[in-house]
């Protein structure tokens, strides 16, 4: 996608010290937009500073936070274009994801409207607000009019509605997302890399997309801002949970040995890490909320109006994409990675 002159417009990003969110600055930076026209939002300016974000550009700020409301509105001002990328995936149960999700949605929107009325929010959603699709039926619906299936989903779906009583605004909504360096993509590899890999009895069609794709859809979202749009993204070929496990193992130039787990057993795991969750005080990725989303159809999005509306294709076929993160996270046979 060329440059634009509108990159160079204030932009405020949440979400930045996360796996899409920062991959997005990066993009950012590379496309020459000056840190000081970027303000990132943050709870912990050294740990963002670390992680290599642009210290110019940090600004701090807790979206869970009831009274930080004040520091949010300071971090708006002068902003045409908010990206929103920050989320809760994993929590100890539906409050959890209530909280961030919602919650904190709606305190950064309080506070810009307070303090950049003008600005166009770009909202960072999922698939699971839209809820399940073997088609992509529906997976651009608006937020009124989405039947999510898991706590999850209906906390996107929560903040969606939140988003659209805005003036200016766009929804993004990405299906399952991998790439190197995100800790979910990491648990896939090696779930399909073990001595088995443990699958629901029947395959259900899935719509996924590589992190490359969805930083330039977001890219171009900030950049052509179109209004009132929902927009699912889809990757350039669809898959199912099975062939996605296959085709993981084989980028690692392995075969998957696939047994099928039956959901009602998936379920009871699932209660049991759930708990270990609250004892630890630390989510985990598989819980009764994912759970909900294997027993669904299916995860099919319809990715025609972002193709449209954006001027961007994705690009990163899924043997390519999963051949780069098994390289770069060292799966490959023979290979070691300090995040393997």
């Amino acid at each position: 996608m060329p440059d634009s002159p509108e990159l160079s417009d204030g932009l405020l990003i949440t979400g930045a010290t996360g796996f899409l969110g920062g991959a997005v600055v990066r993009a950012l930076l590379r496309r020459g937009v000056p840190p000081a026209r970027m303000r990132i939002v943050v709870r912990d300016l050294a740990r963002a500073a670390a992680a290599g974000l642009p210290a110019a550009s940090l600004v701090r700020g807790d979206l869970a936070d009831s009274a930080a409301e004040r520091d949010l509105a300071a971090a708006a001002e002068s902003a045409a274009v908010v990206l929103h990328c920050a989320a809760s995936l994993k929590a100890c149960g539906r409050s959890g994801y209530h909280e961030v999700n919602v919650r904190g949605t709606e305190r950064l929107l309080r506070s810009v409207r307070a303090a950049a009325p003008g600005a166009h929010v770009v909202f960072v959603s999922s698939l699971a607000a839209a809820g399940p699709s073997v088609d992509g039926t529906g997976s651009a619906a608006l937020p009124e009019a989405c039947r999510p299936v898991s706590a999850y989903g209906a906390s996107k779906r929560d903040a969606e509605l939140a988003v659209v009583a805005l003036p200016r605004w766009t929804i993004v909504r990405p299906p399952v997302v991998y790439g190197s360096g995100d800790g979910a993509t990491r648990l896939l590899f090696r779930q399909a890399t073990a001595p088995i890999a443990t699958v629901p009895p029947r395959p259900r069609p899935l719509s996924v997309i590589h992190a490359d794709d969805v930083v330039e859809a977001l890219v171009a979202a900030i950049v052509r801002r179109p209004h009132g749009a929902v927009l699912p993204l889809d990757g350039p070929e669809r898959t199912d949970t099975h062939a996605f496990v296959r085709a993981i193992a084989a980028a690692c130039g392995r075969r998957a040995r696939l047994v099928r787990i039956p959901l009602a057993i998936a379920a009871a795991a699932a209660v049991v890490s759930d708990g270990v969750a609250r004892v630890t005080g630390s989510a985990s990725y598989f819980n009764r909320d994912k759970v909900r989303e294997l027993r669904a159809c299916g995860w099919v999005a319809d990715g025609s109006a972002a193709r449209t509306l954006l001027g961007v294709a994705p690009r990163v076929g899924l043997r390519e994409g999963l051949a780069r993160v098994a390289a770069a996270e060292g799966f490959l046979r023979g290979t070691t990675s300090a995040t393997a």
